[in-house]
């Protein structure tokens, strides 16, 4: 018994097994949430200028919603200069989280942000 364990199994009594190569097409794979998109964006309403977050579950985008009564609290736009363009990319309820922010992506990011009162 310690013999075959020792000397395993012969080469001629092994199991073929072909190794499987998997292709991820990665284009092909998201097309379906891509093609989803325009009709999800037409259902959700109209637009404003705080970028929504998404997040991808069951292979659907899911957007958060901002109740109206948020977009009302909040007082500062953040906005960074990249390319030559304006990109806004938050809004806060107050000067001090607005410059918490700032100091954030400063700090770690190298960027300016720019805090624009609404």
């Amino acid at each position: 018994m310690t013999r075959a364990f020792r000397e395993g199994i012969d080469r001629s009594r092994r199991i073929q097994q072909p190794a499987r190569r998997r292709t991820w097409k990665p284009f092909r794979d998201l097309q379906g949430l891509s093609a989803r998109t325009p009709t999800i964006g037409k259902a959700m309403g109209p637009l404003s200028d705080v970028p929504a977050m998404v997040t991808i579950e069951n292979e659907q985008w899911v957007f958060q919603r901002i109740e109206q009564g948020v977009l009302y609290n909040l007082t500062h736009r953040l906005i960074i200069h990249e390319e030559g363009e304006a990109k806004t990319i938050g809004a806060t309820s107050g000067m001090k989280t607005a410059m918490q922010v700032a100091q954030a992506m400063a700090s770690k990011e190298g960027k300016i942000v720019l805090i624009k009162p609404l």
